[in-house]
């Protein structure tokens, strides 16, 4: 169907480029003031049929016919292409689509591993720093609960001799006081 379609576009053209060409080439039906005094009966006039401007008018008459038969052919052809015709557009834009529709998809996923792997990254890189920290604050704290366990002990051993001291002084003061006053 598409073949008789651009054939009977190629037939429809020459035989409008035909049909443009004879009515241009004819010479008007304005015959002035000589149509009055009947100037206008001479040789030519009268045998206008056998004269270049009559075969002229006859190809007008024909090219006419054919160009409206092939027009209206046309037009029927046409209505009963539409369903092959559409069912190709339709095909040719539902695969575009398609093909369009997969590389969108292609893309978006493509995007989206590439988003997931910087979050992890971002992650891992986020969980380092928080391990680090906490390693620095745990070492902290044991460097400060070893200064403080240091601190207690000092502080305990101070006190260890101050009462050791206490105790001997009430030791001391004990004895003194238990012996005769000599």
């Amino acid at each position: 169907m598409n073949a008789l379609m651009v054939v009977l576009n190629i037939l429809l053209i020459l035989v409008a480029i035909v049909l443009i060409v004879t009515v241009l080439m004819q010479e008007g039906n304005t015959e002035g003031l000589g149509a009055i005094g009947g100037a206008a009966d001479t040789f030519f006039g009268k045998n206008k049929s056998k004269s270049m401007e009559g075969r002229l008018q006859l190809i007008t008459k024909i090219a006419a016919v054919v160009f409206i038969a092939l027009t209206i052919l046309s037009c029927v052809v046409s209505v009963r292409l539409p369903a092959s015709t559409s069912s190709v557009v339709t095909d040719a834009v539902l695969e575009e689509a398609t093909d369009a529709a997969e590389q969108v998809t292609e893309e978006a996923t493509d995007a989206a591993e590439q988003v997931t792997e910087e979050a992890t990254d971002a992650a891992e890189q986020v969980a380092e720093g928080v391990a680090e920290a906490a390693e620095e604050t745990a070492q902290q704290a044991a460097e400060t609960v070893e200064a403080a366990g240091e601190a207690v002990q000092a502080a305990a051993e101070e006190g260890a001799e101050a009462v050791a001291e206490t105790v001997e002084e009430t030791a001391d003061a004990v004895t003194k006081a238990d012996q005769p006053a000599a």
